[in-house]
């Protein structure tokens, strides 16, 4: 009984941790679908998808992200911060200059 309850509990922690890292709160009904799913195989903890693959916590939570019934569950994505554009190195901004092209082709002004 003892190597069921600690199976249980690393379950537990597992899927807490995980919805810690996506920003899900964790009275989540994404926690209790998470659990009930899970299972333990030589020390590695998968996940029955609804298509009944085995995956990892982290690869079902992705899939739960987008399911319509567990996205309002998920932290919303802000949006990018209002940035100025990156500088551009002063010689990329200036335009080819002409004006002296007849002088320096006759050679009366020389480029150095």
């Amino acid at each position: 009984m003892s190597g069921y309850v600690d199976e249980i509990t690393a379950i537990e922690h597992a899927v807490a941790r995980a919805l810690s890292d996506a920003g899900v709160k964790d009275d989540s009904t994404v926690k209790a679908v998470l659990v009930h799913d899970a299972e333990m195989h030589d020390g590695t903890i998968i996940v029955c998808d609804p298509d009944g693959k085995s995956v990892s916590i982290t690869q079902r939570l992705s899939q739960m992200k987008n399911d319509p019934r567990f996205r309002d569950d998920f932290p919303k994505a802000s949006a990018p911060p209002n940035r100025p554009p990156a500088a551009t190195p002063a010689g990329a901004i200036l335009a080819p200059d002409r004006s002296q092209f007849e002088a320096i082709s006759s050679g009366k002004a020389v480029v150095r």
